[in-house]
């Protein structure tokens, strides 16, 4: 049965804690490596042999425990489409320095505002990697408008939900199953209809307990089988 929704009092739940380094990994599908270098810093030495230290990305809602929130995870959402232009790490820094500069705020990256214009001030200080070219930049724009249309907003322009990237069934809802990913548009969360598949139930009989088709249950299974490269 789909699993009711969640409410919690004294704040937004989009700002609770509630997700491991390791586990927002898997739902962004990223390397843990790269997510932990975005939330808690890298030191690194430059080509010289210079130390230098690289500050984090995303500001964790829980530092003492590591602990991201949704907020959180959609921000590393987005800033997963750098990675598929290979931008550096610093690059990246810089960019959001900028961005934070126009669009002061705890998540700059999540408002509508980053959408309108700060998108724009982003890939233009995303650095030499992407600035080579006119071609360079119109890609990265795409790359981002495709990560940015998986993310959508409440009326106040902020994120409600994250569908994960190349995944076919699956929404991240922190209102339901306590941020879990679930198969969109029926709140069965997707880790218990991997668990029965697991423990040996036909897809076919799991389709039938849930109302749902058996295509939808295999492809949110694979989904969710996804693993974060190592």
């Amino acid at each position: 049965m789909p699993r009711k929704r969640q409410i919690r009092t004294g704040g937004d739940v989009r700002d609770f804690p509630r997700y491991s380094i390791s586990e927002a990994a898997f739902y962004v599908r990223i390397p843990v490596t790269t997510l932990h270098a975005w939330v808690q810093g890298q030191d690194y030495v430059t080509a010289s042999g210079v130390h230098r230290t690289f500050r984090p990305l995303i500001a964790l809602a829980d530092k003492k425990h590591k602990l991201l929130s949704f907020y959180n995870l959609v921000e590393a959402h987005i800033l997963r489409s750098t990675t598929e232009r290979g931008v550096p790490f610093q690059n990246v820094r810089k960019a959001l320095d900028y961005v934070q500069e126009t669009i002061p705020g705890p998540h700059p990256l999540l408002t509508h505002n980053f959408e309108t214009s700060g998108k724009e001030i982003f890939v233009q200080h995303l650095g030499e990697t992407i600035n080579a070219t006119q071609h360079g930049q119109r890609a990265m724009r795409e790359i981002l408008d495709k990560y940015l249309t998986l993310v959508p907003r409440d009326t106040s322009g902020l994120p409600l939900k994250v569908f994960p990237i190349n995944s076919r069934r699956l929404a991240i809802d922190p209102f339901f199953s306590s941020g879990k990913p679930i198969v969109r548009d029926r709140g069965v969360t997707a880790s218990v209809l991997w668990g029965r598949m697991r423990s040996g139930e036909s897809i076919p009989q799991i389709a039938k307990d849930y109302g749902m088709t058996e295509i939808e249950v295999k492809e949110a299974i694979e989904d969710y089988e996804w693993k974060a490269a190592a």
